[in-house]
């Protein structure tokens, strides 16, 4: 039994949607979340940029004595999880990966993968997409300008008018599945269901994360078996948004 902290970071709130997996899967697991608002977005970062921030989130971390980090952040996964497992070798990490292998498998029509533009530019999404879904309709599609409106003003009719250009009629009807491959699109999955319809299913890889993140806990005999769980937010930037955000998520939905 081992009853420190799971640290997650995030370059702002939308790490917080994968919180809520974490406690559902795992409820006695206390939660260090870390909300790098100064440096958002690192989708307009150069990679190594992002793995000096990264690094950085990840030895903060570290002095808070956690047992496991979940990088809840595609880009940041896709642009530093290696360079951090060589960095940090002494703790294990989990990281986001667009869930492209099951809703290809599941798709019978094409597939939309909604991601930031680096996310939707990265050599691991092309092997994905042809590893899993070289078969069928692809429409791989990136935005920082939604990533952004999530982050900065949560405007649902600023959003709404996003997503009219993102996913046009056109493509939303060669689709019947939608991978959510940003943390900060899950916070908004209603109002993109919405949008697109119920013909359309919405899959994300939050699930599947927190099950990852439960292995490697076992596996390392690091679960804590007492109901003691304890969930800290901080963050580089305005702790107001955080506050609210996460009071909502997490206490509000206890």
């Amino acid at each position: 039994m081992n009853s420190k902290p799971i640290g997650v970071f995030d370059s702002g709130i939308g790490g917080l949607s994968l919180i809520d997996e974490i406690r559902k899967t795992l409820p006695n697991e206390s939660i260090i979340y870390f909300a790098d608002r100064a440096n958002f977005p690192y989708g307009d970062k150069p990679q190594i940029q992002i793995r000096k921030i990264a690094g950085n989130n990840v030895a903060w971390l570290l002095n808070q004595r956690v047992k496991l980090i979940v990088i809840a952040c595609n880009t940041a996964t896709i642009s530093a999880i290696t360079y951090l497992r060589e960095k940090f070798p002494n703790i294990s990490f989990v990281g986001m990966e667009p869930a492209v292998k099951p809703a290809s498998a599941k798709s019978k029509k094409g597939i939309i993968i909604l991601s930031s533009p680096k996310a939707t530019k990265s050599k691991q999404l092309r092997i994905l997409i042809n590893n899993y879904a070289n078969n069928i309709k692809v429409f791989n599609i990136g935005s920082l300008e939604l990533v952004q409106a999530i982050e900065e003003e949560w405007d649902p009719a600023k959003i709404d008018r996003i997503l009219e250009v993102l996913l046009p009629q056109k493509i939303i009807c060669q689709a019947d599945k939608l991978v959510l491959g940003c943390t900060h699109f899950s916070l908004i999955r209603d109002q993109i269901q919405k949008h697109i319809g119920i013909k359309i299913e919405i899959i994300d890889s939050r699930e599947a994360v927190a099950r990852r993140i439960k292995s490697v806990l076992r596996e390392g005999n690091l679960l804590n078996t007492k109901t003691n769980a304890i969930y800290k937010f901080c963050t580089t930037g305005k702790a107001m948004r955080i506050r609210d955000i996460s009071f909502k998520r997490v206490v509000i939905h206890s």
